[in-house]
């Protein structure tokens, strides 16, 4: 007497699953180079570099933070740039071998002029700020 022929249920349930799992995993990872990509072109832009090279090279954040002073990987807020105009806004974190602290930025660029920063500082956890708009 032949046996009966075995059930392939299982194989389909793991199938499912795992290509359920699978999608789950690549939309994940998806979104996490997006926000790389997106984190790495804020970063290259202008008012960004400017406004780091400001935290870097004031001696009152030094003090606080040591040196190197990094930035974080984070990135909240938002740059916009279109035909030599724009806006930004954004917050991102910095730190050094002392203490940490947050870089606020708030510009606006008209066409062929330069960011104008109506807010530049780092903020530190006890509340302190140090302005740098008026840094080289």
């Amino acid at each position: 007497m032949p046996s009966p022929p075995k059930s392939s249920g299982g194989k389909c349930l793991l199938f499912g699953c795992g290509g359920c799992l699978g999608l789950i995993v690549l939309s994940v990872i998806g979104s996490f180079v997006m926000f790389f990509f997106a984190m790495n072109v804020i970063k290259k832009t202008d008012v960004y570099t400017e406004a780091f090279k400001r935290v870097q090279n004031s001696a009152e954040v030094q003090q606080a933070l040591g040196t190197p002073i990094t930035n974080g990987w984070t990135f909240s807020g938002s740059v916009n740039y279109n035909n030599g105009a724009g806006n930004a806004a954004f917050t991102v974190p910095v730190s050094g071998p002392k203490g940490e602290g947050s870089l606020k930025v708030k510009a606006e660029k008209s066409s062929g002029a330069e960011w104008q920063y109506t807010t530049l500082e780092v903020e530190f956890p006890d509340g302190h700020k140090v302005d740098l708009r008026s840094a080289p």
